[in-house]
């Protein structure tokens, strides 16, 4: 199992202090079967969320980027499932990274090694990728009060640029449905100025994309991904095997002086694009540490402080 680590710094309880007292939860990467265990979790407050396996590949039929809550008959509904990453170095190396088990074990986990670490930060989940002299971070998080998910990638090392891509893969159904259901509709993509929307039917709301970055662009390259293991689901008798749909990779350069964000939503345009994803990062991180402050002084700092944060992920305003 991998090991854990818990910064606990000195400093105690105010604002002050929040910059040096937030826990930090570290987990070397390199082990596979630990990371595939290894789970993460960011909540958005309705109901809604995002989680998945440090490794990258979904083993449970909750895993997924954005689960939606919408008011009733929808319920949760999940969204968006899996993405793919791969890294185009400047000498046109590639190296992907994250993975999905298919049927027959074939555990498909790359860039094990290139993962040198993952932590929680303000319970907020970040991974350190190390490139042949690049290092990139990646983070997830959602705006509080929206069916939105943003995915952050930062060159915080090296010369760069890097070339990314990114596949989004897709499985709507209830939350609770099994994996296995097939969707009645076909899926149907629409574009326009940089405004990418996914769509099955009528049951279901539309899919928002929108990537922002150097160059960023949608090559159309729809296929399926068949045989897609859910371990935990077989292991507990359930279905456990299905299959996921992709409409193309998203293509962008990575440089130091400019992040890349792949945001993913169900609300209306106007209210995925009313704060960047930047702004969008510091409400959510002023939100926790407010939460923090407000605690108990013995729940301000270390182990008490990330109690805080993971009792925030149960409080949520029903839609």
């Amino acid at each position: 199992m991998a090991e854990e680590a818990l910064d606990r710094p000195a400093g105690r309880g105010g604002p002050a202090d929040l910059a040096g007292g937030v826990p930090v939860r570290r987990i070397p990467g390199g082990d596979v079967s630990a990371l595939l265990d290894r789970e993460w979790l960011v909540t958005n407050g309705l109901g809604g969320y995002a989680c998945g396996t440090v490794a990258g590949a979904n083993t449970r039929r909750y895993h997924g980027l954005l689960i939606a809550a919408h008011p009733a008959p929808l319920g949760r509904l999940m969204m968006w499932n899996h993405l793919t990453e791969t890294f185009r170095l400047p000498d046109y190396r590639i190296i992907a990274v994250g993975g999905t088990e298919r049927v027959g074990g074939n555990v498909e986990v790359q860039g094990v090694d290139a993962m040198t670490e993952f932590r929680l930060e303000l319970g907020l989940p970040v991974w350190r990728f190390e490139l042949h002299g690049h290092v990139v971070e990646k983070r997830v998080y959602m705006p509080h009060r929206q069916n939105t998910v943003h995915v952050l990638y930062r060159l915080i090392a090296g010369p760069g640029p890097l070339r990314l891509k990114l596949r989004a893969s897709v499985h709507f159904r209830g939350h609770d449905d099994p994996v296995s259901r097939l969707p009645e509709d076909p899926y149907v993509l629409t574009a326009s100025e940089g405004r990418y929307e996914l769509s099955a039917g009528t049951v279901h709301p539309r899919l928002r994309f929108r990537i922002e970055g150097d160059s960023a662009a949608l090559t159309l390259d729809g296929v399926k991904v068949p045989d897609v293991l859910y371990r935990v689901e077989e292991d507990r008798g359930y279905e456990g095997v299905g299959t996921l749909w992709s409409p193309g990779q998203f293509r962008v350069n990575l440089r130091a002086d400019r992040e890349v964000v792949l945001s993913a939503s169900t609300e209306s345009w106007g209210r995925l694009t009313a704060l960047s994803p930047q702004a969008a990062l510091a409400a959510e991180r002023d939100r926790r540490e407010r939460l923090i402050v407000s605690a108990n002084p013995a729940a301000r700092t270390g182990f008490g402080a990330e109690l805080v944060l993971a009792a925030d992920q149960f409080v949520i305003t029903p839609v």
